[in-house]
């Protein structure tokens, strides 16, 4: 048993010291990210931001199907034989190489779809992503396998601040959607060529089925979840935008965008921790239930008051950050920051049950949004973009509480253990969103910039204080478990 337990704590220490490595450098990076995309959506109209959104809805699926699961098959099984890695890296290739033709070709038919001609061309642009999908898929697994997340982090950083920087420049000199096609290209071809630099892995590629199957078996199950998943994050795009147009659908893209900013960029680190971290503890249910809890409450302390906050300040944000050119963004920017804490839950549950094996749970809750959110799309796009939004509020939370149920098929977990954990980030979150908005309306005469700011201090001040006050003990203890200071009789429960 204290074999078990120092071994334990070891694991824990080694991910824990990695997560907070990737932290630190993706911290760095997305905020370099978060203040170009500011820049840039001033140089870029709604409706290029909607044409973007319509070539992002199938690229985005095709590129899931591209690695066939195998990336997640590496990061999970404990031997991979070289043959076996051979055959993947053939596999990869033909699957990428056919994919290229069907983008590359199909590029007429989206824009037949849509309604507009110049997706042709942007198409023909990034179906080479695909030809760059084997030589960034298979050292990102490898790295992960063997918990060099630092070294990821640092290959995504370069690749972020470059292509974010080519993206600025090139919106600024009035390209327009193309600013962020190229942008998208460049960030991939940079991470695959340092990648090939700095972990070489190159092997002759086969294509025996035989020797790969088991990993197609598992990686099937999860390209069909991701691609489910996917799915669902495109259908707004795919059912409205014939119906409403590039301009609305450019409105609800940007602020989605901005919604999940928070989570979109945070899920990126945790992502790539949690499946491999998880997938450590497969065999102990207990004990992966009770860091799945801890997992999202600290999340939740760092993510509900970013999320909370931007729905209370949405107003002052688009006038002084976006521009009037976006103010129609102001509603649909709340309503679905609003919706964001459920996401949360969500999105932390999934790539923990796939770290247990419990590839058929996250299909079932996959499955289950698009069986919420599909209805209630066709019911709303009627209403325009407004309906489009209500939409994605209500189906949020019944996902996300169905998603925690069937946790408990795989944890040791329950929702009073949920509720536990989240607790301190609910209660001051809501306390924190009282006083904003009170503070919005005692400066409602005041100019746009200073009330946002002011939003913004007494926000951070007001939800520290009661987090510290009030929820000492858990302050304390996700600051001891973010820092490294974590006592010994945690790390072996």
């Amino acid at each position: 048993m204290e074999d078990k337990s120092a071994s334990n704590s070891d694991l824990v220490n080694r991910i824990l010291s990695g997560a907070r490595w990737v932290v630190v450098i993706r911290t760095a990076a997305q905020s370099f990210s978060w203040i170009v995309s500011i820049i840039v959506v001033r140089f870029i109209s709604p409706a290029d931001y909607g044409l973007n959104a319509m070539l992002e809805a199938p690229l985005e699926l095709l590129m899931l199907f591209s690695t066939l699961g195998l990336d997640a098959a590496l990061v999970r099984f404990k031997n991979i034989e070289r043959d076996e890695l051979q055959s993947a890296f053939g596999w990869l290739l033909l699957v990428n190489g056919l994919l290229f033709l069907v983008y590359f070709f199909g590029g007429g038919l989206l824009a037949a779809y849509f309604g507009e001609p110049s997706l042709e061309p942007l198409a023909r642009i990034l179906a080479f992503i695909f030809v760059l999908g084997p030589f960034r898929v298979i050292p990102n697994a490898l790295l992960n396998r063997d918990l060099k997340f630092k070294l990821i982090a640092t290959v995504e950083l370069i690749a972020g601040v470059v292509s974010a920087t080519a993206t600025l420049v090139l919106a600024i000199m009035g390209f327009g959607v193309r600013a962020l096609v190229l942008g998208v290209l460049t960030n991939l071809v940079l991470q695959s060529l340092i990648l090939m630099i700095r972990q070489p892995w190159i092997v002759r590629p086969t294509l025996d089925l035989a020797t790969v199957r088991r990993m197609i078996n598992f990686g099937g199950k999860v390209a069909v979840f991701r691609a489910l998943a996917q799915l669902a994050d495109k259908m707004v795009s795919i059912i409205a935008g014939p119906i409403l147009g590039a301009g609305i659908l450019g409105t609800y893209a940007v602020s989605l965008g901005f919604a999940l900013l928070p989570l979109s960029k945070t899920m990126a680190i945790i992502n790539q921790v949690m499946f491999p971290s998880f997938s450590r503890f497969q065999d102990d249910p207990q004990l992966a239930g009770y860091y799945l809890e801890r997992s999202i409450g600290v999340m939740a302390m760092v993510m509900f008051p970013v999320m909370i906050g931007m729905a209370c300040v949405a107003n002052e944000f688009v006038e002084v950050v976006l521009g009037e050119m976006w103010i129609a963004a102001v509603t649909p920017l709340a309503l679905l920051s609003l919706s964001m804490p459920f996401r949360t839950v969500t999105s932390l549950c999934r790539p923990a049950l796939m770290g247990m094996g419990r590839i058929d749970l996250t299909l079932k809750s996959a499955q289950l949004t698009l069986l919420v959110l599909v209805p209630l799309l066709l019911l709303g796009v009627s209403y325009g973009l407004l309906g489009m939004v209500i939409a994605c509020l209500i189906a949020e939370p019944v996902v996300a509480l169905a998603t925690v149920q069937l946790c408990k098929r795989a944890f040791t977990v329950s929702f009073a253990g949920m509720y536990r954990s989240l607790r301190p980030a609910i209660g001051s979150t809501a306390v924190m969103a009282a006083f904003v908005l009170w503070s919005a309306t005692a400066l409602d005469q005041a100019p746009g910039w200073l009330t946002l700011v002011a939003e913004v201090g007494v926000g951070a001040t007001v939800y520290l204080l009661v987090l510290r006050l009030v929820f000492a003990e858990q302050f304390h203890a996700a600051l001891a478990l973010l820092t490294g200071k974590q006592r010994g009789e945690v790390l072996n429960r």
